[in-house]
């Protein structure tokens, strides 16, 4: 009964480690994120038809990110064969642009990715077209 009792113990206290392991490695993956995204739309809330996205960029110590190829795609979420994709052009410090038509209202998903010297990073994005 006691070695029962022992090995139910020991079983409870690896659950509660490894838990605690992945918290631990959430966190910090929350706190290293290599890019900070601000987005937005002009016109805001974005409607059907041609709308600009802008995308600020900038590393975790708050410097832009320049010379980067950000590669913009679309999906809308309850109609499989809506989309679109473009590259955003860079305009200054760290913003990007790309102008493109929502054909339909609903929720999209964006994904955004960045391409510089060698690292990747992708970012999603909910959009709700009006």
């Amino acid at each position: 009964m006691l070695k029962l009792v022992f090995m139910s113990l020991l079983i409870m206290v690896s659950v509660m480690l490894t838990s605690c392991g992945s918290v631990q490695t959430t966190a910090e993956s929350i706190l290293s994120k290599p890019v900070n995204i601000v987005f937005s739309t002009n016109p805001n809330p974005p409607t059907v038809g041609y709308i600009e996205s802008i995308i600020f960029f900038n590393d975790s110590t708050g410097k832009p990110i320049t010379d980067a190829t950000v590669d913009v795609s679309a999906d809308h979420t309850h109609m499989s064969e809506m989309g679109m994709n473009g590259i955003a052009t860079e305009q200054e410090d760290g913003k990007y642009s790309l102008r493109a038509n929502f054909s339909m209202s609903g929720d999209w998903k964006l994904n955004i990715f960045i391409n510089k010297e060698g690292w990747d990073y992708m970012q999603e994005i909910n959009l709700d077209v009006q």
